[in-house]
Formats: C-alpha cells, sequence, structure tokens
C-alpha cells in the first residue's frame, strides 16, 4: 500500500533532482527507472511523476512522460507569463504590504548580499525565495500559486543566468529597488521594475 509519505519522499527527489540538473530534460522518467533511481518500490512512483506534470517540471510526449524540454519558443511564452503575473504580484504587494512583509524583504536582501557561497544552485534559490516573498505580500492566494507554479518551473531551466556575477550584482541592485518601491506603496513603480527586471533576465540568458 502506497502511503502519501511515500509519494511526497519519491517527488521530493524527483524535484531536486530536476532543479539540480542531474535529470536533464527530456528524461525519460519511465516508473521502472525512476524506481531504481529514488531507490524505491514503483508504486509511488506514478503519482509523484504526475504531480511534476501538473506542476511542469514534467511534459507527456505520447505514451511516455519525460521531463520537460525548454526550447526557446517556451522559455519566451514563460516569461511573457512571469512578467505579466509578477509585475501585478509587485503593484498589490506595494498596496498591500505589511510591515512584516517588509520585513522579511528586508532580512531576504541581506542574506542575498551577504551570501558567502556564489554557487549559481545558492544564487537561484535566494532569488526564488526573494520573489516568493513578493508574491505571498500580494496578499493574494491564486496569484502566490501560480507564480510559485511557473517561478519554479524557470528554476528548472539550467544554467541559471545568475551564474554570472554581473547578473547577481545587477540583480541585487533591482532586488534593493523594488524592496524600495514596495515598502514605500509606489506601485506602479514597483510594477514597472517587476517587469523590467524579468525581461532583462530572459535577455541575458
Amino acid at each position: 500500500m502506497t502511503t502519501r509519505p511515500q509519494v511526497d519522499s519519491v517527488y521530493e527527489q524527483l524535484r531536486s533532482h530536476i532543479l539540480g540538473g542531474s535529470l536533464e530534460q527530456g528524461a525519460d522518467l519511465n516508473e521502472r527507472s525512476v524506481a531504481d533511481l529514488v531507490g524505491t518500490s514503483r508504486t509511488p512512483v506514478r503519482e509523484a511523476v504526475a504531480r511534476l506534470v501538473v506542476e511542469g517540471l514534467a511534459e507527456k510526449r505520447g505514451r511516455k512522460t519525460q521531463v520537460t524540454v525548454w526550447t526557446d519558443e517556451k522559455i519566451g511564452q514563460l516569461y511573457e507569463m512571469r512578467a505579466l503575473l509578477e509585475s501585478d504580484a509587485a503593484r498589490l504587494a506595494a498596496m498591500r504590504r505589511s510591515e512584516h512583509a517588509v520585513a522579511q524583504l528586508e532580512a531576504s536582501l541581506t542574506e542575498q548580499k551577504e551570501v558567502e557561497d556564489n554557487s549559481p544552485a545558492v544564487r537561484r534559490e535566494l532569488n526564488y525565495q526573494f520573489h516568493r516573498l513578493i508574491w505571498r505580500a500580494s496578499a493574494n492566494p491564486f496569484l502566490l500559486e501560480a507564480n510559485e507554479k511557473y517561478g519554479v518551473q524557470s528554476m528548472s531551466i539550467v544554467p541559471t543566468t545568475l551564474r554570472d556575477d554581473s547578473r547577481w550584482e545587477k540583480s541585487l541592485e533591482e532586488h534593493h529597488q523594488l524592496v524600495e518601491f514596495i515598502s514605500t506603496h509606489q506601485a506602479d513603480d514597483a510594477a514597472q521594475l517587476m517587469r523590467q527586471h524579468l525581461e532583462s533576465a530572459f535577455r541575458q540568458r
């Protein structure tokens, strides 16, 4: 009998492999190979892989399920969607943010500036968590859910643009300005900067 913890464990392991790049784009996620990879029976694999499909980290190709392949066209469409959703999230965050939300954003900004591990994986995770704080500050659970989904998909596109030091420094500058706009209720400026922030990330891939 498959238990929820078993499925969750398989899902988390597969998700980690995909985001870490050890499961590359197009990798076959057939039940036998996945079970061997994560060291489990095949029973919980089906549901775990189905969750990856819903999240957009895997895709169906006929009878085959594989790690999502990101073409240039698909990446462009993803960033278009993110620019739309995240600019609205930034606007709402500036309008609705609490003092606690501002404090969290400032703490995240400090962590990004002071981090000693400059590996792309660490930078990518810090970046995601910063953006997630903005989504949460929008106080719209549907917007949060959508941004989490597309944000995670962006994380699966390797290599990340944040591997480049100049891009990381530019991102930090923009993050700092976003916190300023959000904390001072400058909603239009926050929305515009977020859109520019994502468009710049796409151009510098």
